[in-house]
């Protein structure tokens, strides 16, 4: 019988082995770091987006889901339905059924920002048909809705202003209303609170512990807290005062002057003319 002779195998030389495992270690790291970059924000974004199907509109920015749950969209504020034997505001019927000719009976995308609910328990989030396209953005182009910045959730707000500002500048739905005119603030009085845009010439910056405070006159004053001022707004709160300037937001009424709250620059435009008092 013949025997094969096996070819000699060659003694591997004391470390070789260690060393090859040691240098495949040391790739491994800089390329794990590189894949998890270029996944990373697919992944976050996996992780703030969810399927669901729209059963019933509210009005013309909050639905109900199949699931029961509320959303309110993110970055836009439609027009108020009456309650409580109030009229509703001009377009606010418009703007709930166009949303409804939009989303209910059908499926939707949910994208989250940082903060996923409100203090009311509902949902914050953008809706996207299934074909991607942005339901926020068609209420603002066809102006029936403006755009609205509610920190932290503030990451669209560019892409919403330039939305609104096409309907802006067509004077469509609320620009084309005098309801939605801009009010001087010292016009203003406790019956008209409420989602406003006003107007005027910030006469005295003052500051608490918590707020930073932009008086319009005597009786209206923006209020920013100290957290939002220092995270948005790139100027010293005294560089304001003789600024003329337009906000947006919900007015509230205490103790006989009124209030808006400002979160982010979006809701605080800067107009020309007039400067330091």
């Amino acid at each position: 019988m013949q025997t094969v002779a096996r070819s000699p195998q060659k003694a591997p030389q004391p470390g070789a082995f260690l060393l090859s495992r040691s240098g495949n270690r040391a790739l491994a790291a800089p390329l794990a770091f590189i894949i998890l970059a270029l996944l990373w924000p697919l992944m976050v974004m996996a992780a703030h987006t969810e399927g669901a199907r729209v059963a019933e509109v509210f009005d013309g920015d909050t639905v109900r889901l199949a699931d029961g749950r509320h959303v309110r969209l993110i970055g836009i504020n439609a027009p108020e339905l009456g309650h409580d034997g109030q009229p509703d505001e001009p377009l606010a019927v418009a703007a709930r059924d166009r949303l409804r000719n939009l989303v209910e009976g059908r499926d939707v995308r949910l994208l989250f920002e940082e903060q996923q609910t409100d203090h009311y328990g509902r949902l914050l989030a953008h809706l996207e048909l299934a074909d991607g396209m942005p339901i926020e953005e068609i209420l603002l182009k066809e102006g029936l809705a403006s755009a609205i910045a509610i920190p932290p959730n503030v990451r669209e707000i560019a892409r919403l202003q330039a939305a609104e500002a096409l309907a802006r500048q067509a004077r469509r739905g609320l620009w084309a209303d005098t309801y939605y005119v801009s009010a001087a603030a010292e016009t203003l009085n406790p019956a008209r609170t409420g989602y406003r845009f006003v107007h005027g010439r910030v006469t005295h910056v003052g500051a608490s512990r918590k707020y930073v405070y932009l008086d319009i006159g005597s009786r209206f004053a923006l209020r920013i807290t100290r957290d939002d001022w220092q995270r948005y707004f790139h100027a010293r709160p005294e560089s304001w005062r003789g600024a003329n300037v337009e906000a947006r937001g919900w007015i509230t009424e205490y103790q006989g002057r009124l209030h808006m709250n400002i979160g982010h620059p979006a809701m605080l435009q800067r107009l020309p003319g007039a400067g330091i008092l």
